[in-house]
C-alpha cells in the first residue's frame, strides 16, 4: 500500500493584514482527520493552524519537511489563506505579515514549490484555496500570478496543483453549509460521499478531483446565493494530474466499482408518450396541424407546446419542493421556448421535450428523463417513487465512446456468463441480451445499453442496470470501448 502523507496549513486570521478567511482552521481539521480512511499515513498527517502559521512557523514546516515525513510515495499539500501577486510573483499571507511589507512578511509561492521539490517525494498535489488580499496602490488585489502558477507546475517534476478559484476570483464560504465552499466539497471527495471521478478500483486522482470540484463548485453556488457568483476551479500541471490523491475503495462500499461515475452521468431514466398536435395548449382552431416533419413543423410545435412544458415544470417544481424539502434558490428551472425545459435540483435532473413524429406529423412525442443522479439510492427513495414511480420504463446508459457491438456479441459466445443469452443482427448494429429472471429488454447498440421493462417499476430497472454491469463489468470501460483495429 503506498506510504501516503500531508501537509495541511490554515491562515484564519491575521495579525492586520487581512480578515479573517471563515471556518478555514475547521475545515482543515476536518480534512486531517479525514485523511487515514482515505489511504494515507496518519503518523505523516501534518496540521498547521492558529498560532503556527506565522511565517516563521510555516517556512520552519517546510525547512523541516523531508524530516517530519520521512520517505513516502505522495504527498498531499494544502494550504488555505489569502493571498496577492508583486511584480509577477505570487505571495501568501501568513498570521504575522504586516501591510508595510507585505512581500517581505508574506510567503513566495515559488518557495513552497521550492521545498515541496526537496522533499524529493515523486508525486506532490498541491491544493490552494486562496482569497485575494484586497488592497490599495501598486499591489492590486490580483490575487495569485496566473503566468507563474503554469511555469511553476508545468515546469515542476513532481507537482500538480488545484486552485479553488481563478486568480483575482473570491473563494465562496456558506453560513448555510458552514465550510468554504470549495473545501466542502473537498471534505466529500476524500470521505467517499461523492463517486464523483473516483474510478472503479475506488482511487480518485488529481484529475478526477478537479472535474469533481469544478462541477459541484458553481452548482452549489448557485444554490447558497442569491445573485449570481463566479468561482473558477482550475488546475495546473496536467503532466503530474493522474497522481492518486485518495483510496476510497473502503469507504464507498461494495457496488462503487459497478457505479463509478462517469457511469452514473451517462444513467438517465426515461418515458415516453404520443399526442395530438390539436389537443397542445397553445394550438388555435385557426391553425394547421403539420403534414410534414419539417423544420416549420419543429418550430410551429415547439411554439404551441410551450403551455403545456411550462405547466409540466411548474407540477415537477411544486412536488419536489414537498418531497424533499428544497428552497426555492436550490432549484434551477427554465421552460425554453425550443420545446426543451427543465427542473435542476441538488439530487437529479428532470427534463422534458417535445417533438414532431417523424411517421405522423399530426402527432409529437413526449420524451420526459430523469439523470444527473446524485446516489443511486434516491432512486428508491418514498419520496422518487411517490413524484416517478410509475412513469419511466426506460432506463438508458450513453457510452462515452461508441462499442464494438461485434466485438461484443464474440466475447459473450466465446465464455457466455451464466444465464446470459444474447442474438444480433446481421449487420451487428445492436445486439439483444436476455438476463434470466428479467422479462424485460435489454439492447446493446453503439452508442448505448437501453434496458426497458413496465411502467412504474423504476427501482428494477436500476437492479437489472446492476445486474447487466455484473454480468458485462468491461461495457463502459475505456479498454472495452476502443473498437476494433482493423
Amino acid at each position: 500500500m503506498p506510504d501516503r502523507a500531508a501537509l495541511v496549513i490554515a491562515v484564519e486570521t491575521f495579525f492586520e493584514a487581512g480578515p479573517a478567511v471563515p471556518y478555514a482552521a475547521a475545515d482543515a481539521a476536518e480534512l486531517v482527520r479525514a485523511l487515514p480512511a482515505a489511504g494515507y499515513n496518519p503518523q505523516k498527517c501534518l496540521l498547521v493552524a492558529g498560532h503556527r502559521t506565522t511565517k516563521a512557523a510555516v517556512e520552519s514546516h517546510l525547512a523541516r519537511l523531508s524530516k517530519l515525513l520521512g520517505k513516502a510515495d505522495s504527498l498531499l499539500v494544502l494550504v488555505v489563506s489569502r493571498a496577492f501577486a508583486h511584480k509577477g510573483r505570487g505571495y501568501l499571507l501568513c498570521a504575522d505579515t504586516i501591510t508595510p511589507d507585505l512581500t517581505g512578511t508574506a510567503l513566495p509561492v515559488a518557495d513552497l514549490v521550492a521545498a515541496l521539490h526537496k522533499t524529493r517525494i515523486p508525486e506532490v498535489t498541491v491544493l490552494l484555496d486562496l482569497d485575494p488580499l484586497a488592497i490599495q496602490g501598486e499591489l492590486a488585489p490580483s490575487g495569485l500570478d496566473e503566468d507563474e502558477l503554469a511555469k511553476l507546475f508545468d515546469d515542476s517534476p513532481a507537482c500538480t496543483a488545484l486552485l479553488a478559484a481563478a486568480p483575482g476570483e473570491r473563494s465562496f464560504e456558506s453560513a448555510q453549509l458552514r465550510h468554504g465552499v470549495w473545501r466542502s466539497h473537498l471534505l466529500e471527495a476524500f470521505t467517499g460521499k461523492t463517486r464523483s471521478g473516483v474510478k472503479p478500483d475506488g482511487t480518485l486522482t488529481a484529475a478526477g478531483l478537479h472535474a469533481f470540484l469544478a462541477d459541484a463548485v458553481p452548482r452549489t453556488l448557485r444554490r447558497v446565493y442569491e445573485t449570481p457568483q463566479e468561482q473558477t476551479p482550475l488546475l495546473f500541471g496536467e503532466g503530474h494530474a493522474g497522481a492518486v490523491v485518495a483510496d476510497l475503495a473502503g469507504l464507498i462500499g461494495p457496488g462503487g466499482d459497478l457505479l463509478d461515475p462517469t457511469r452514473m452521468r451517462r444513467v438517465v431514466f426515461r418515458a415516453e408518450s404520443r399526442g395530438r398536435v390539436k389537443d397542445l395548449a397553445g394550438f388555435h382552431k385557426t391553425h394547421s396541424v403539420p403534414d410534414r416533419a419539417n423544420e416549420w413543423a419543429r418550430k410551429y410545435v415547439n411554439r404551441v407546446a410551450q403551455p403545456d412544458i411550462k405547466a409540466d415544470l411548474d407540477n415537477v417544481f411544486d412536488a419536489v419542493r414537498e418531497q424533499f424539502g428544497y428552497k426555492r434558490k436550490d432549484l434551477d428551472v427554465s421552460a425554453e421556448r425550443d420545446g426543451l425545459g427543465f427542473v435542476r435540483t441538488p439530487d437529479f435532473e428532470y427534463t422534458l421535450t417535445v417533438h414532431v413524429d417523424p411517421d405522423d406529423p399530426a402527432e409529437v412525442i413526449w420524451r420526459r428523463e430523469v439523470g444527473r443522479l446524485s446516489d443511486p439510492g434516491f432512486v428508491r427513495s418514498e419520496g422518487f417513487a411517490a413524484i416517478f414511480g410509475t412513469l419511466f420504463d426506460k432506463l438508458v446508459f450513453e457510452f462515452a465512446v461508441p462499442v464494438d457491438v461485434a466485438e461484443f456479441v464474440d466475447r459473450i459466445e466465446e465464455d457466455p456468463p451464466e444465464g446470459v443469452k444474447v442474438s444480433v443482427a446481421s449487420g451487428a448494429e445492436a445486439a439483444a441480451v436476455k438476463l434470466a429472471g428479467f422479462g424485460g429488454r435489454i439492447t446493446v447498440t453503439r452508442t448505448a445499453v437501453e434496458i426497458e421493462g413496465r411502467a412504474g417499476a423504476t427501482a428494477g430497472l436500476l437492479d437489472q442496470f446492476l445486474a447487466f454491469l455484473r454480468k458485462f463489468s468491461g461495457v463502459g470501460e475505456p479498454k472495452a470501448l476502443e473498437g476494433r483495429k482493423d
